[in-house]
């Protein structure tokens, strides 16, 4: 396991590691560290994209309530 090239934020520490005999529980742990910022960015997208959906749904309501609007809003 090279620690400079596939983990070089653990290249201060690598020897540490290696006398821990801990280069498994590094690479778990990355695992583990990369999913769950995955998953929290894919959640944190798609709540903003429902925001946006519910917002531009919002706002076609406000269109079909408002009279002047209706006519000055082209429907397609």
């Amino acid at each position: 396991m090279n620690f400079k090239t596939q983990y070089p934020e653990y290249a201060v520490i690598e020897e540490h590691i290696r006398r821990a005999k801990a280069e498994r529980s590094v690479a778990i742990a990355h695992w583990i560290a990369t999913t769950t910022d995955r998953v929290v960015r894919g959640i944190r997208n798609l709540a903003e994209s429902m925001s946006r959906g519910i917002q531009a749904q919002h706002e076609r309501q406000l269109i079909d309530a408002d009279s002047f609007l209706k006519r000055s809003v082209p429907r397609y």
